[in-house]
This record gives C-alpha cells, structure tokens and sequence, in this order.
C-alpha cells in the first residue's frame, strides 16, 4: 500500500524568509530560543527538536550553526513544519556578534493506505471539501511565522533581511573595515 503526501509552502512566493541580529550576546537568544518556540506556535516540549548544533572554537570569532525543526498537528491529516536555522559568530572576547535566522514553514498532508479505490476517494474528497481547510492551515502557518519574527523584532530587535540586502551589507561592512585598516582609523 502507498501514501499520499501534498506538501504546501506557507510563505509563498518566497520560498524562505530571514532575521538578522546584531548586537550583545547572541547565544543567549539562541539558549533560550526552544523554550519560546514552545509557546509561540503552541506546542509541546517534544514537538520542538534541535536538529543540530555546530560550534567552530579555532578562530577568534566562534562561529556557530544551530537547527530547530517545530511540529505542530492540525488534524488527523495535516502536520506543519517550521525549520529554523541560525548562523552566525561570537567574538571571544567582547560576547558580542551577529547571526542570521532562516525561517521556513510547510504544511504536509498525508493520507496513508493508499489504493486505486481509494486515492479516488481521497481526491474527490479533497477537492470538495479539503481544499479550503488546506488553505487556513497554510494562512495559519504563515502567521504562526510572522507572530514569531514580530516577536524576535519586539524583544530583540532583529530585522528582516532579504538574501542580496544581507550580502551587500555585509560586502560594505568589509569594504568599510579594509579602507579603515588601509588608512588606519578607528572606528
């Protein structure tokens, strides 16, 4: 027997959404990060997993990656998915540093025991009935993700960056940094 698996994306037309913080102790936000997703999408303990957790201690600036997957079950059917992952440094010295968050959400639906009977069945029902409440799971989802990144905005103040705004930020910090080095400013 099969299964029958449809898999939305919530923050369509983007296929992801990003955070930035800059600021005084990241891996405190970080450290903290799993109790708040907890009640911010209204889940148990076990519907938040930390996938992985990567530390790089060789150079000055301790550069991480961190990984959190949140489950949250809407029916007997339906089950979203939010993955968070967040890279970013921290300066040994200072503890202070700056890390991106990267926010994607889907929504799975998954039918199982599955033959020609009744993937028919399933198809029809889903096309009558299903479909709507498919499409208030995906708004739901998408606001569970902006209540969250209003929430990292309010408290920490975070902001939302795009990809080519993050890389042409961080292209003018290094360009700022080699022109102070080459004339020898302080900044």
């Amino acid at each position: 027997m099969g299964k029958l698996v449809i898999t939305d994306e919530c923050l369509v037309p983007r296929r992801m959404t990003w955070i930035s913080y800059s600021g005084p102790d990241p891996v405190g936000f970080l450290s903290n990060l799993r109790k708040n997703l907890r009640f911010i999408f209204d889940v148990s303990s076990t519907r938040c997993m930390e996938k992985k957790l990567l530390w790089d201690y060789t150079g000055d600036p301790i550069r991480f990656y961190n990984e959190w997957v949140v489950k949250k079950e809407f029916s007997r059917f339906t089950n979203m998915f939010v993955t968070l992952r967040a890279l970013g440094y921290v300066s040994k010295g200072k503890k202070d540093g700056d890390f991106s968050l990267e926010l994607y959400g889907e929504i799975k639906n998954s039918f199982g025991n599955v033959n020609w009977f009744t993937k028919y069945i399933w198809i029809f029902y889903n096309y009558m009935f299903y479909a709507k409440m498919r499409e208030s799971y995906v708004h739901m989802c998408r606001d569970y993700i902006n209540n969250f990144m209003n929430w990292c905005k309010e408290k920490y103040g975070m902001k939302t960056v795009t990809t080519a705004e993050a890389s042409l930020e961080m292209l003018a910090d290094e360009g700022m940094k080699e022109r102070r080095e080459e004339t020898g400013e302080e900044s």
